[in-house]
């Protein structure tokens, strides 16, 4: 058995995740998320609802995680130094989230995957703002 049943843990449908995500999304500064599934997925990085997205299903803390239940846990810019004019070993201090689209690039583009709702300093990370944002 698993530990979430033993501990008598509910797994939900992730069709049943609901919860209203716009004072968080505001928070992290990020618009283009539209639901709490959507949410949980892109911090997963699924960037795209899958086709089987009805056989899934997800645990609480992994709700609350990947959800309204994730904070920032950095106030630095977190885009990689290839992909931004940070000096070398330099980090700033973000005054932006990064949206879903800049997470899905910057995966696509270095391999690392940066979840949604990341801190981004739009003033060293203008190659990607004018590109993405």
């Amino acid at each position: 058995r698993s530990r979430a049943k033993e501990k008598g843990a509910l797994i939900l449908p992730l069709l049943s995740c609901g919860k209203d995500i716009s004072a968080h999304a505001q928070s992290v500064g990020v618009s283009d998320v539209e639901s709490e599934i959507d949410l949980i997925l892109a911090r997963a990085s699924m960037f795209t609802a899958p086709d089987d997205i009805s056989q899934m299903t997800i645990c609480p803390a992994h709700r609350s995680s990947l959800g309204i239940g994730w904070r920032r846990g950095s106030q630095r810019c977190r885009v990689p130094e290839t992909l931004s004019s940070h000096a070398h070993g330099k980090s700033r201090k973000a005054d932006r989230g990064i949206n879903k689209a800049l997470s899905k690039t910057i995966l696509k583009r270095t391999g690392i995957f940066i979840p949604v709702g990341s801190g981004k300093s739009t003033q060293f990370c203008l190659f990607m703002i004018e590109e993405i944002c």
